[in-house]
């Protein structure tokens, strides 16, 4: 009798181990046992032949030098897998294909995604929340109070999925607002932009604009981006526009 028709008579899956043949074995043999049933003419001939699928993997099952030999095939191969695995040549070549696929989301695909939204005076200067949608995502961003016409806010993770990692883009937005003064014909307005230190924010800073140093204080809820409009003094017509980027 082949193993695999004695795999089926027993009815288990082919090489299953010798535990689980040994329990559908003694459930087979209760239910079909001859005096347990007595009026079916086929249960003899049942009987013996899980008997002799039995016997047959018992023996199989009981060669002791069968048995070493695959736990040293088993052996040297996980052995040899380990070896080719822990390779550091290997290792390396692994290291650079993660690097090389990461850049190549960042030549060939676009992951960022900008998106140019605008905003009203009242929204701008009271602050506000904004409802947006990202594929099946949906999500809240917080608008910033302040005095600022343009502000750029980076949500990270919300851009588009990369082909060869699990890393997502960020969501760029570009507020914009409309100016709320106009300057006087005579007026001269001046842009600066300035990095600050983000744990600075809340002291009172510098600015060595054109009419002289101005002093002014950043609110704690300033965003990277953020425009504010500075006076050097307040009968002065001139401007200064100052966009903040923290560091």
């Amino acid at each position: 009798m082949q193993l695999t028709e004695c795999f089926r008579i027993l009815q288990v899956e082919p090489g299953a181990p010798w535990q689980v043949i040994k329990k559908s074995y003694y459930s087979l043999a209760k239910r079909l046992h001859p005096d347990i049933n007595p009026q079916s003419p086929n249960a003899e001939s049942q009987f013996k032949e899980i008997n002799q699928a039995f016997q047959v993997l018992r023996s199989h099952f009981s060669r002791p030098d069968e048995m070493a030999l695959v736990k040293v095939k088993a052996k040297t191969w996980s052995f040899i897998l380990q070896r080719i695995v822990r390779n550091p040549k290997l290792q390396k070549l692994k290291g650079d294909c993660a690097t090389y696929l990461s850049q190549l989301d960042s030549r060939v695909f676009q992951l960022n995604v900008y998106k140019k939204i605008n905003v009203s005076i009242s929204t701008a200067k009271s602050g506000a929340s904004i409802y947006l949608k990202a594929g099946r995502e949906k999500f809240e961003i917080k608008v910033p109070s302040g005095d600022w016409n343009q502000m750029s806010l980076s949500i990270p993770g919300k851009g588009e999925s990369s082909l060869f990692s699990k890393r997502r883009g960020d969501l760029i937005l570009n507020l914009q607002a409309p100016k709320t003064e106009t300057i006087n014909a005579g007026a001269s307005c001046f842009s600066y932009e300035m990095t600050i230190d983000k744990t600075k924010i809340g002291n009172v800073m510098t600015l060595n604009s054109s009419e002289g140093p101005i002093k002014f204080t950043l609110p704690r809820n300033v965003v990277n981006g953020q425009t504010f409009c500075l006076k050097s003094r307040a009968d002065s017509e001139s401007k200064h526009l100052l966009t903040v980027r923290l560091d």
